[in-house]
């Protein structure tokens, strides 16, 4: 019995001894590993004189996309005169960005920025001068110069009306007054007027009509304070999806009230845009022109004597008739006509769309 504990006593004892020695070599792998990263890391006084020394210092924030990791490089990387100028750059576009995008503009003030309005008179004979004569008459009789007016423009229409165009709203009352006082007996003025903007009131509820409208927009609207004629509906058409949408003419103050709200009508909360059409023929596809005043039917695809129903022509035969006419009369004028006249890309359609926005009072 004493010999067999004797020999585990023996048994144990070499068990820690190994144990200890299997311990004292892992510290020692540690400890060598722990010198060898700290010599990689240390730095010589060679290598602190070949890095050049930074007379300041620029700690970039991340931006709210970017990780921890990207931020802790930029802050290592050294900055250059030319990182310094990209970075003025970019700071001043994006405090632009910041504040075009926190101040919303209408659509008003963008128009009257791109298009300046035009202001024009109109003048016609009360005998039988010829549109050649009445512009003799005119620089016979009023010295512009006195009356202190500057015409951009004079033109002869078609019907034999000379219209004369002006930059500012004084210049045409001071021009109509020269030009009564001085040929008031041989020539008639009239002033036009700029067209009024109109708006479309878009999924107007069934109860809406024409009677209606007008006092419904006034009595459910009452924060932006609309007056009893300041709206005057147009008419309602209905699209292919089944809306209804109201098309009223307004002045520019109340334009911009209503695109500033949803308009509620009845149990209904409506979106208001603005309305831009333009008149065209639905036989020859002409603008501005009169289906009473047409001579002929005009494929709005090929321009063939023919109507859409009937039209065969393929894609590449397209030719716009409005674009055709534009070129006929401007021969040294580059304009695009392999396109339908229905195309909303024409550039006869674009033209005519910014002259109607240069004539309205937005």
């Amino acid at each position: 019995m004493k010999e067999k504990l004797e020999e585990g006593m023996r048994l144990k004892e070499q068990m820690d001894n190994e144990n200890n020695t299997q311990k004292t070599g892992l510290d020692v792998r540690r400890s060598v590993a722990n010198n060898t990263d700290t010599e990689s890391n240390r730095e010589t006084s060679s290598d602190r004189d070949r890095e050049p020394t930074l007379t300041t210092s620029r700690h970039v924030q991340p931006s709210h996309g970017c990780r921890n990791a990207n931020s802790t490089s930029t802050q290592n990387k050294r900055e250059t005169p030319r990182d310094r100028e990209t970075i003025t750059t970019n700071t001043a576009s994006s405090q632009q960005r910041s504040s075009i995008g926190n101040t919303p503009r209408l659509y008003s003030d963008v128009a009257a920025e791109r298009n300046e309005m035009k202001f024009k008179l109109t003048v016609t004979t009360k005998r039988t001068h010829t549109p050649d004569e009445v512009q003799n008459l005119l620089k016979e009789n009023v010295k512009l110069t006195d009356i202190k007016v500057g015409v951009q423009s004079l033109k002869t229409l078609r019907d034999g009306r000379v219209i004369i165009e002006v930059g500012t709203k004084k210049e045409m009352e001071l021009l109509e007054e020269g030009i009564r006082e001085r040929c008031g007996e041989e020539l008639e003025t009239n002033i036009q007027k700029p067209r009024k903007p109109r708006l479309v009131i878009l999924n107007i509820p069934s109860e809406i009509n024409m009677d209606n409208a007008e006092e419904t927009l006034i009595k459910q609207n009452t924060e932006i304070n609309i007056q009893e004629g300041n709206i005057v509906p147009k008419f309602i058409y209905t699209t292919k999806r089944g809306t209804r949408n109201l098309v009223v003419e307004v002045d520019s103050e109340t334009r911009k009230k209503l695109q500033q709200i949803r308009v509620k009508l009845g149990w209904t909360i409506c979106r208001v845009d603005d309305y831009v059409s333009v008149k065209r023929c639905y036989r020859c596809s002409i603008f501005n022109h009169n289906h009473r005043e047409c001579k002929g039917e005009v494929c709005p695809l090929c321009t063939g004597n023919h109507n859409l129903k009937q039209c065969t022509a393929a894609p590449t035969e397209y030719k716009c008739i409005n674009c055709m006419v534009y070129k006929k009369h401007h021969p040294t004028t580059q304009i695009d006509t392999a396109h339908t006249s229905l195309d909303k890309k024409c550039p006869s359609l674009k033209a005519i769309l910014e002259k109607y926005k240069k004539n309205t009072e937005y």
